[in-house]
């Protein structure tokens, strides 16, 4: 009982931290578009916007998705023990990295003048993206270093390093701008990426190892399953931008214009209010998983407390959100944008169903399976597309928040199939008492909002939201034991 305690502390201290980092990460990311946008005005904020996304085209393609793929390997290399085995992944880890960043160099220069052409209409940026190309070195190099630390799970470094990086970055850029203006975009860029290369070299200090001597050959045969799975990775990343590509369209030439970006805004807020959960469950969750993933009892348990967590943190965040969407529209955009209400109401209750599909998607990308991993994914993109692009021609906006519960129900049902088969995995009953308990408060949530006015509403949406919080509160502490981790806050406090 102690060990099962220990790893839902474990879990949920991962989730806290990261979710804390992602919020300083949203308020860094307002301050400085707040601060650039006074600066450099719209058209500086264009031009950076504009040679940001021909870099992260570039980077998509070249970096082959190894940061991400590497993560397991790492994750196995250094939960088995084996000194020679954990350098000589680490070894091949930097070397692949280094390709990378010089593959990244070369494809800028090369397409430069093309990227310039599409992104400006002329070459006149050539010389900038050229310019920008050094950025390969300094993005791959510090990303490589926080793969290490993902990888050996040095949370606390890890939360550490993104905080202190993206801070350093802001304050590097920001004089730029105010001394050289919109001249200083290029600059800025530069510096913020080398900024952000040396905070990593200081947390490369907390990786402490010995490079082994390994022939180039070695490197790209050990490397091989690397590259392979980050490819997969890049694919899926290109397939959901032409997803999100596809149905942006779609909705611009058969909706309107204000239908897209009323879907686009109800989209980030429902993305932004979760994605503490699901950055955390990327950054902690995969290393861990893959760590034991040769341990069937291991993963198995580590999948299913993953998962209970998960449905936790979402039925205490997602109940909040219902009742708050219109109070959250108004400071977070403005009163315009409350036509977006509807569809987020739809469209949380797709959200618990998706943490699902994460949690055990990584099992896949754990056991290595490339193959499967596209297959599935791939069919899980199409349902969504399908779904979305049927039920807003049928249902406009609305449609949208209910496609995206149907087909997340759908893709659940599928996933734990194929696992079922392939994995002889299945979820505990306790997992599916929290998904159930979770999609129950939020439909009667629901249904208040669509038939109950004000104020009968506002005192039922308390009620519901009370119960629906004391119920995870419980839930929680039977995993956790809040006593205990408060007396252990306070031991270190003292200390």
């Amino acid at each position: 009982m102690a060990e099962t305690k220990s790893s839902y502390g474990s879990i949920m201290k991962a989730t806290s931290i990261f979710g804390g980092v992602q919020v300083f990460n949203i308020l860094i990311t307002l301050i400085r578009g707040k601060a650039v946008a006074i600066l450099i005005g719209t058209a500086g904020m264009g031009l950076n916007g504009l040679l940001l996304s021909g870099l992260n085209l570039i980077k998509t393609i070249t970096s082959l998705g190894i940061s991400e793929s590497a993560v397991k390997d790492i994750s196995k290399a250094y939960n088995s023990n084996d000194e020679k085995h954990i350098r000589t992944t680490f070894q091949v880890f930097r070397r692949l990295i280094w390709f990378t960043a010089i593959l990244g160099i070369i494809m800028t220069i090369v397409f430069s003048p093309l990227l310039s052409q599409f992104a400006f209409k002329s070459t006149d940026k050539t010389a900038a993206f050229i310019w920008l190309s050094i950025t390969f070195v300094f993005g791959a190099l510090s990303g490589g270093i926080y793969t290490l630390l993902r990888g050996t799970r040095q949370i606390k470094y890890l939360a550490q390093a993104n905080i202190i990086g993206a801070t350093v970055g802001l304050v590097v850029a920001l004089p730029i701008f105010y001394f050289y203006g919109i001249d200083g975009v290029v600059p800025a860029i530069i510096g913020t990426a080398l900024a952000n290369y040396l905070v990593s070299l200081y947390f490369k200090t907390k990786i402490k190892f010995e490079p082994i001597a390994i022939s180039w050959k070695e490197t790209f045969q050990l490397g091989k399953p690397i590259v392979q799975l980050g490819v997969s990775l890049t694919f899926i990343n290109i397939l959901a931008a032409a997803v999100a590509f596809t149905l942006n369209a779609f909705i611009s030439k058969t909706g309107t214009l204000s239908d897209l970006g009323l879907y686009n805004a109800g989209n980030a807020i429902v993305e932004g209010y979760v994605g503490m959960v699901f950055t955390a469950m990327a950054t902690d969750y995969f290393p861990r998983l893959a760590g034991v993933i040769n341990d069937e009892l291991q993963w198995k348990k580590l999948v299913n407390e993953q998962a209970e967590l998960v449905l936790i943190i979402l039925g205490i965040v997602l109940v909040l959100l219902l009742i708050t969407t219109p109070i959250l529209i108004r400071v977070l955009l403005s009163k315009e944008f409350l036509g977006s209400q509807k569809f987020i109401m739809w469209a949380v209750l797709a959200i618990p169903l998706k943490g699902l599909v994460w949690v055990v998607g990584f099992i896949i990308l754990a056991k290595g399976k490339n193959k499967l991993f596209l297959t599935v994914e791939i069919i899980a993109n199409l349902i969504v597309l399908c779904f979305n692009l049927l039920f807003y021609h049928l249902y406009g906006l609305t449609g949208l928040g209910i496609s995206l519960s149907i087909s997340y129900s759908i893709s659940s049902v599928f996933m734990l199939i194929i696992l079922k088969r392939k994995f002889d995995f299945q979820f505990t009953s306790s997992v599916y008492k929290l998904l159930f308990i979770s999609l129950l408060s939020l439909s009667l949530c629901l249904a208040a909002m669509m038939t109950i006015v004000a104020p009968y509403l506002y005192f039922l949406q308390f009620l519901i939201a009370l119960t629906t919080i004391s119920y995870y509160v419980f839930e929680l502490n039977k995993r956790i034991n809040f006593k205990e981790a408060i007396a252990k806050v306070k031991g270190k406090l003292k200390k």
